[in-house]
């Protein structure tokens, strides 16, 4: 396993200012968090990817700003939005494989605490196979993750997906496990062979969000139980800009990982 850094973390610092701040880690693997319409630019994507490679770092995953309306985007009753909506996930897709990305973060249906009838569920199923097929003809993987306020909160849930959308791939959060109320254990045992990427962090009884060694987490057993899993791909630290002062408290958690895999 190798593990890398979100830009995520320095949330709302532009996104080209954040990749000097990580180079400077000493890690080489991240995930790129577009924060707006117009970074899905190629003119923008690209000097991005240039600014990536000359400083050595592999851009592994690309997380979307839409993320918050994905379900009304691709999974409403409205068919002409859903449409609208793959087209412009093709873009975000094409974007992430002119980066070199492996993996597209996925959030999904918000949960509304109702269940699918066969129907529905048929016709979600339907979208996810779409979505999948677009990555494909990227060269990208489709990886559902797990949030709390998503229907991805369930591991019942993921394993429904599981076993409907065979080429979909799923992404673990720790810290969106927590506030779920799951043990990262959970999702593991529901996808554990098709996960192929990790958003590590930490938490507290008090705190559901933490820098890695700041709170409660069993690393050594979690990471047991990945390797028991066949897992051998990236964990890459996702935290917000108020879980640390500075690079300096990054590099700490970049030393308590180093432990258990490899910069």
């Amino acid at each position: 396993m190798r593990l890398g850094i979100s830009t995520a973390c320095f949330y709302p610092q532009p996104v080209e200012e954040i990749l000097p701040i990580l180079a400077g880690l000493g890690v080489h693997a991240v995930e790129v968090f577009f924060n707006t319409e117009s970074e899905f630019s190629p003119r923008f994507y690209e000097q991005l990817g240039a600014q990536a490679r000359q400083l050595g770092l592999d851009i592994v995953s690309v997380h979307p700003y839409t993320s918050l309306m994905e379900g009304l985007l691709l999974f409403s009753d409205y068919q002409r939005r859903t449409e609208d909506g793959l087209m412009q996930y093709q873009r975000y897709l094409e974007c992430a494989a002119a980066l070199g990305a492996r993996f597209f973060t996925f959030h999904g249906e918000r949960d509304m605490g109702h269940a699918d009838d066969p129907a529905r569920w048929a016709r979600k199923c339907g979208v996810y196979r779409r979505l999948c097929g677009l990555a494909a003809s990227c060269g990208v993987t489709l990886a559902q993750e797990n949030v709390a306020w998503c229907r991805s909160r369930d591991p019942a849930f993921l394993r429904a997906l599981y076993r409907d959308v065979p080429a979909l791939r799923y992404t673990l959060d720790i810290k969106q496990a927590h506030r779920a109320g799951r043990h990262p254990r959970e999702f593991i045992d529901a996808v554990g062979d098709r996960l192929v990427n990790i958003h590590i962090n930490d938490f507290s009884a008090e705190q559901s969000c933490l820098l890695p060694g700041a709170g409660t987490m069993d690393y050594a057993d979690f990471f047991s139980r990945l390797r028991a899993a066949g897992y051998s791909g990236h964990a890459l630290i996702e935290v917000y800009r108020s879980n640390f002062t500075g690079p300096d408290d990054l590099a700490r958690a970049v030393r308590v990982l180093s432990r258990f895999l490899t910069v």
